[in-house]
């Protein structure tokens, strides 16, 4: 992760560096969580993997997870590829990010529905890895510089209530997490597929939008 922060990498040859005040304008960025990914390693003294599998996996009996999976031709029948906007494989069928922090999570719907579960849970104080309310609050509330954007979820007002979204963008793939924390509802839609377009101007917004949620 020190490599890839400092520009020696072919992911990232240019160092990570401060461009904006913080607080002062948002930015989707991979390498702040590469930050937080290296913070956690370094305070728990354990492979970021190795945390999120045993403080967050294991609790709530999310099975089918695994960050970087080690991907063999024995096992390579249990994840899907990917696909371009045309239906071609992509090269490499199951592209894999050094950044397990920022995307390196492979999963399930269900088992991302549980975490969803898990984080509605700890708004009501009933958490099963030991998140606070307060911690889950801030998570939903506007974080300064932009009214949309919560801490690791975008935010926006619907007919429903206050609605919490993830999206999952890479090669080959797109998905997206979309909650009603307050209402305990929710939908996630998982595709092997890069349309090239936003999720919600894809097959992922016609299954959403089919829900009626």
């Amino acid at each position: 992760m020190v490599e890839l922060l400092t520009g020696r990498t072919s992911y990232c040859k240019d160092p990570i560096t401060v461009m904006y005040e913080p607080g002062s304008d948002f930015q989707y960025s991979d390498a702040g969580f590469c930050i937080i990914q290296l913070l956690i390693e370094d305070v728990c003294g354990k492979p970021f993997e190795a945390v999120m599998k045993e403080l967050v996996f294991e609790p709530i009996h999310m099975n089918s997870s695994v960050l970087h999976p080690s991907i063999s031709a024995a096992m390579s029948h249990l994840y899907s590829c990917g696909h371009n906007r045309n239906g071609d494989l992509v090269d490499g069928k199951h592209p894999v990010y050094p950044y397990a922090a920022a995307s390196g999570l492979w999963t399930t719907p269900s088992d991302l529905a549980l975490l969803a579960i898990e984080f509605m849970n700890s708004l009501n104080s009933t958490s099963n890895i030991g998140v606070s309310q307060y911690s889950a609050k801030e998570m939903i509330t506007s974080q300064g510089c932009q009214s949309w954007t919560g801490l690791g979820l975008f935010l926006d007002d619907s007919n429903l209530g206050m609605k919490a979204s993830s999206l999952g963008w890479g090669v080959g793939f797109q998905c997206m997490l979309i909650m009603y924390p307050y209402l305990e509802t929710g939908a996630v839609i998982m595709t092997n597929t890069d349309s090239g377009v936003h999720q919600l101007q894809g097959i992922i917004g016609e299954i959403f939008h089919s829900l009626k949620l």
